[in-house]
């Protein structure tokens, strides 16, 4: 045993890869890559510093944009969703960062506050996603309130696509086609955006051919495909995010045993028992069921009982399989979506879950 309970590697050089795999899908289109809640757990801090070749970043909070330029990260930023305190709109016009305007809240903050000079915004509009945003009727409007006001520099427009990950249904395809549409009549009123952007990281995945000036990649920079039945090795993904344990006890078990709480799995043959160090404590998700594959020593093997708050038990057979071996919860040889799958979640969802108490090792091959 290496003395941690439970850890994840993060291997950094996995950045620089799934960046470079994303430029090929959309090559003319830049790149903001989107390092909110942490960088999807993975550290925001880190997640900066190795995306270096990224045109800029986006985050959803003027604290995270602060965090970033007291750490020297001079790209430009985007606020995806942020709210307005008082001094916000000086201090992001005076540091290249972009608010997401959504609705007539913060137009009123915009139209009311005098510090700010030579502000960019991006101006969001709902093409069915149904959550944040202008209505398709209101956004010619909102561009000329916006034009008109003192201190504004470039405007640019953004949607977001509500079902990317499901490629197929024609939802997709009309939400492209209103954007398309907005964009197509703005340009015949004279209204000039200075870039436009649709495209999520599913988007990215299933309609490249749709990129416009920007891509707002996310779970792809992780190294986790963001599509159903598409594996991230299929798209030459290296996982950034590895997820590891040790075996802390092998048990001979027969058959009738009943394994964990409340008895909801019982062996139906003889077999050997495996306890992991981790839990629903660390971040592994309390909802994964019976079968849910861990990597144990090349071998997947399959979660069997309920999991606790510090351990989890695999069924081993006779694989060769002892006290003080590595375990993979998820990431390098066990896709955390394959994971999230079998937990009926997503893998945004395990990785932003890990807990404080998981220590952290940053690798670097190269």
């Amino acid at each position: 045993m290496n003395g941690q309970r439970c850890y994840i590697e993060l291997n950094t050089d996995a950045f620089a890869h799934n960046l470079a795999c994303i430029r090929q899908l959309a090559p003319l289109s830049k790149v903001m890559a989107v390092i909110k809640a942490n960088a999807y757990g993975h550290g925001m801090m880190l997640a900066a510093r190795h995306l270096d070749d990224a045109d800029e970043f986006a985050v959803t909070s003027t604290e995270d944009a602060q965090q970033l330029r007291q750490n020297q990260i001079d790209k430009p930023l985007t606020l995806l969703s942020p709210m307005f305190g008082e001094s916000d709109l000086k201090w992001m016009s005076e540091n290249t960062v972009r608010p997401v305007i959504y609705d007539y809240h913060q137009l009123n903050s915009l139209r009311s506050d005098k510090s700010f000079k030579s502000l960019d915004v991006w101006l969001k509009v709902d093409t069915g996603m149904g959550r944040l945003g202008f209505s398709m009727e209101e956004i010619q409007s909102v561009y000329n309130s916006v034009r008109q006001l003192a201190g504004i520099g470039s405007i640019s427009l953004m949607t977001h696509l509500a079902q990317a990950d499901q490629p197929n249904l024609t939802a997709n395809q009309q939400q492209i086609a209103l954007f398309q549409s907005i964009v197509s009549e703005a340009k015949n009123n004279n209204q000039t955006y200075s870039e436009c952007s649709i495209l999520n990281s599913a988007g990215v995945v299933a309609f490249s051919e749709n990129a416009m000036d920007i891509i707002r990649p996310g779970v792809l920079l992780y190294g986790v495909s963001p599509q159903r039945g598409l594996s991230s090795q299929a798209l030459g993904l290296q996982p950034v995010m590895t997820f590891k344990s040790s075996i802390i006890s092998v048990r001979r078990m027969p058959s009738g045993s009943s394994i964990g709480y409340s008895g909801t799995y019982t062996l139906d043959q003889d077999s050997r028992i495996a306890y992991i160090a981790c839990g629903y404590g660390d971040g592994y998700p309390r909802h994964a069921p019976n079968g849910t594959t861990v990597l144990v020593n090349g071998f997947l093997v399959p979660l069997v009982g309920r999991v606790s708050m510090d351990m989890i038990a695999v069924d081993i057979g006779e694989l060769p399989v002892n006290v003080g071996d590595q375990a993979v919860l998820w990431g390098e040889g066990n896709p955390v979506e394959d994971v999230a799958e079998a937990s009926g979640t997503i893998a945004y969802e395990l990785t932003c879950k890990i807990t404080q108490r998981v220590s952290r090792v940053v690798i670097q091959n190269t």
